[in-house]
């Protein structure tokens, strides 16, 4: 059993630090109790803490400025009025997304746009740095070393599906067949499309792959159609069609799982997920990773969804909230955590290809490159449309996700699933 931690904590702040301890307690290897004496480790802003933290944060959260340039000045790490680096509180405003919650213009789909965060700001995307300080923080806490081992933690991947149209194939690629002549495919495109399944909806080509590779995903599905909100396309498919039910049953008869993938629009969660029915788990992907904080973590944990993987940037790979592992979030107002888990989304195909207009041998070097940086201490979220296996006219990517697949492999990762991380971050 692991060691049991009792901490006190000298601050105003006592929620906001217990629930980062508790996150730092998870990522070490350790249970945390928070005591008002007879403690193992003091908490404290006045130089007598085994681990210290600042007042000037402590009174610019209670100010209400959450603005990141308020807390980091030439790093994203802030400092107490001494220059002493404070890894606790830094931590804090980086796992609860604090920069989120300033008024600020939002992008033309209403999300939170990464060109005013603190990742682009100092230029750390890729950087796993909350792992990276709570190392420091566990290295230069003496008591703490003497009373538990830091575990090691081997990388695990959640490999995950939006399926946002399976009727596509045909209108994607008619123009590029048509033009390159290849009459034969694209007749076949249109048989399958008017008289037997559509390409897209072929899901268990994906299914075969991922079996040779024994390894299993999650298939987000879309309940409404039409247009949403920002004249947002929702699916081109209705969710409760024989052809559709068919292929959910499938999946999970071979051990795959499927979740919710919110609409854009302003059905609830609730309505969605009722929508769903028996053939999807209580999780969520939102479409467009449309989020606004905190009322998306307030309607999640209001509509009963366990886990949810809705928080990546859609125009850059990374670590939205610098952190590499699933996390309960807080609750900013009630000073508490929500009852479901966040699961941070990493690489997403759609980034590469339209964000950022790479090809699929550019997208394979960039992906590769931020896989081999974070082969340690991570849950690593990959999402690959379900259109991407379908490669008639653009070339390279049912190709990249295969070796995105060879790489986990010959690395050693171990790929988990929904079930699996509700368990281990639940």
């Amino acid at each position: 059993m692991p060691s049991t931690i009792k901490f006190k904590i000298e601050s105003e702040l006592q929620k906001e630090y217990a629930w980062t301890i508790s996150v730092f307690a998870k990522y070490i290897g350790f249970n945390c109790a928070f005591v008002s004496e007879g403690e193992d480790i003091l908490i404290a802003e006045h130089g007598i803490g085994d681990i210290q933290v600042s007042h000037f944060f402590r009174n610019t959260y209670q100010s209400g400025n959450f603005q990141f340039k308020g807390y980091f000045r030439k790093e994203p790490l802030h400092s107490n009025a001494s220059g002493k680096a404070d890894y606790l509180s830094t931590c804090f405003y980086l796992l609860s997304y604090l920069q989120e919650y300033i008024d600020y213009a939002p992008d033309k789909y209403e999300r939170f746009p990464y060109d005013i965060s603190l990742q682009k700001h100092f230029n750390c995307i890729e950087q796993n740095l909350v792992t990276q300080y709570f190392d420091v923080l566990y290295e230069t806490t003496p008591k703490l070393k003497a009373l538990v081992k830091k575990q090691e933690r081997a990388i695990q991947y959640f490999l995950s599906h939006d399926i946002d149209s399976v009727y596509g194939a045909l209108g994607d690629n008619y123009s590029y067949l048509l033009k390159h002549g290849s009459v034969g495919v694209l007749m076949q495109l249109i048989f399958n499309h008017y008289l037997r399944t559509p390409d897209y909806l072929l899901l268990n080509k994906i299914l075969d792959i991922e079996d040779d590779y024994a390894v299993r995903s999650t298939f987000f599905w879309l309940v409404n159609s039409g247009k949403g909100t920002r004249r947002i396309n929702n699916a081109d498919y209705e969710i409760e069609t024989p052809a559709v039910k068919k292929i959910r049953s499938e999946i999970i008869s071979r051990g795959w799982e499927n979740g919710l993938h919110k609409s854009a629009g302003k059905d609830t969660y609730v309505n969605e997920l009722k929508k769903q029915g028996e053939l999807g788990l209580a999780i969520n992907r939102n479409h467009y990773l449309i989020t606004e904080l905190p009322n998306t973590f307030d309607d999640l944990e209001s509509s009963g969804i366990k886990l949810d993987s809705s928080m990546g940037f859609p125009d850059v790979m990374g670590f939205r909230n610098s952190y590499g592992l699933p996390i309960k979030p807080f609750n900013i107002k009630e000073k508490r955590e929500y009852n479901f888990v966040e699961v941070p989304l990493n690489v997403m195909d759609t980034t590469l290809k339209f964000y950022q207009n790479c090809n699929s041998k550019q997208a394979e070097k960039k992906i590769l490159d931020f896989l081999e940086k974070n082969k340690t201490n991570a849950l690593l979220t990959i999402l690959w449309h379900n259109n991407y296996f379908f490669d008639f006219a653009d070339k390279g990517w049912l190709e990249l996700y295969k070796t995105i697949l060879q790489f986990i492999k010959e690395t050693g990762g171990e790929v988990t699933t929904a079930k699996k991380i509700m368990q281990d971050f639940g």
